[in-house]
């Protein structure tokens, strides 16, 4: 009876390592090379660029007329060849730069932060006068905030890039919030992303996102109020 067992237990550790050699091939042949993943994204860099370039000039010419600014800063980033590797396992499509291409709109993204609300919905009405970009998709968390209390208003833009070959479009996604949202987004991100959450620590970012926002609407009431008692004060 020893020996049947040490001969099953033989022929069981046999048959896992089989098994998982077969997945560890598997898996290491679902990767991107990098020189696919370069010429993949060299496009989204483009288009990318072209579109935060396009933000900066309409923050300009904002402030120009109306000795305004509503955006305070702007960042950029290209999903890394891990993330996009990552992203196309999850959604059980296979790992190529084809299917990353056919399939994902975040490859580029930016992300505009303004002062307040009111800021955003400025700039959204600027980019829908843009007639050489495309609109693919919008989603507006700001009316409409997910469970966890996330706000942001997002948005992908389809941006002409010119090669050889012709023009292409290629999705640009943009996420824009106010300072207020990019610092509740940043620090839930930073506590609660890859770990177990607690229902206190739910609960706890839920009334910090209505706390952060009551605090904006009433920066933006001193500032309407600064405004009307000075309405000819220089934007420095």
């Amino acid at each position: 009876m020893i020996a049947r067992k040490n001969d099953y237990s033989s022929e069981l550790i046999k048959e896992m390592n089989t098994a998982l050699s077969f997945v560890a091939a598997s898996t290491k042949t679902e990767r991107i090379s990098q020189e696919e993943y370069d010429q993949l994204v060299e496009p989204y860099k483009e288009a990318m660029t072209r579109l935060e370039v396009r933000m900066n000039g309409l923050n300009e010419d904002y402030r120009k007329k109306y000795r305004d600014y509503p955006i305070h800063n702007i960042q950029a980033r290209i999903k890394s060849r891990k993330s996009i590797e990552k992203k196309l396992l999850f959604r059980n499509l296979p790992v190529t730069a084809y299917t990353a291409k056919d399939n994902l709109t975040d490859i580029a993204g930016i992300r505009v932060i303004c002062y307040f609300v009111e800021d955003i919905f400025s700039i959204l009405s600027l980019v829908r006068t843009q007639t050489d970009l495309l609109i693919l998709k919008e989603s507006d968390y700001i009316h409409y905030p997910k469970s966890s209390g996330y706000k942001s208003y997002h948005m992908v833009l389809g941006v002409p890039v010119y090669r050889i070959e012709g023009m292409q479009y290629y999705p640009v996604e943009i996420q824009f919030r106010t300072l207020a949202m990019d610092l509740w987004a940043s620090m839930e991100h930073r506590i609660c992303y890859k770990g177990e959450t607690s229902e206190e620590t739910t609960d706890a970012f839920q009334n910090y996102s209505t706390e952060l926002s009551e605090m904006e609407r009433r920066m933006k009431h001193l500032l309407d109020e600064a405004r009307r008692d000075n309405p000819q004060e220089p934007i420095l």
